[in-house]
């Protein structure tokens, strides 16, 4: 198959994947981090592998090193402007049920690293050598940051739960 084919199916089968992925892992704009990594792909197209396996592989890396490297410049930019309000996040208009609301919202408020484990372990259902490659760390790491982000998670949701009652 021809590269540029193989880039269009590689497109139809993994575009809204990202989409959501880059939502998941706190995006501002997971549309267009969707868009550059594959943008980024493309560009890179003539070192990579015939190993589809391999190629969307690469393609989450480059998924979470875009939202990283945006979370960070976030951040910077943040840094001189203490003195305003935080804006709120606009609600989700797709999370119409609480607890699927309540469990964004506890995703969203772990730290980057515990969040990227999270989500890539459970949406995407990556096993661990997986996430340690898509995240550059160790399968340790790994082991550890999912270990400490699901206990957060599990702390955050049943001090909701027990506020509901």
């Amino acid at each position: 198959m021809e590269q540029r084919d193989r880039f269009d199916v590689l497109f139809g089968q993994h575009a809204s994947r990202l989409v959501r992925l880059g939502a998941l892992l706190g995006a501002d704009d997971p549309e267009d981090v969707a868009a550059e990594a594959f943008c980024r792909l493309y560009a890179a197209r003539s070192r990579l592998r015939d190993d589809d396996a391999a190629v969307v592989g690469y393609l989450n890396r480059i998924l979470v090193n875009l939202v990283r490297d945006r979370q960070r410049r976030a951040t910077v930019a943040r840094r001189d402007l203490h003195l305003l309000a935080p804006r709120a996040l606009p609600p989700d208009p797709i999370a119409t049920q609480a607890d699927r609301r309540a469990v964004v919202e506890a995703l969203a408020r772990l730290p980057h690293r515990q969040r990227e484990v999270v989500v890539l372990r459970f949406w995407l259902d990556l096993p661990l050598g997986e996430i340690a490659d898509a995240t550059g760390v160790s399968t340790g790491t790994v082991k550890s940051q999912l270990s400490r982000g699901l206990a957060v998670l599990a702390d955050r949701l049943d001090e909701r739960g027990e506020e509901g009652r």
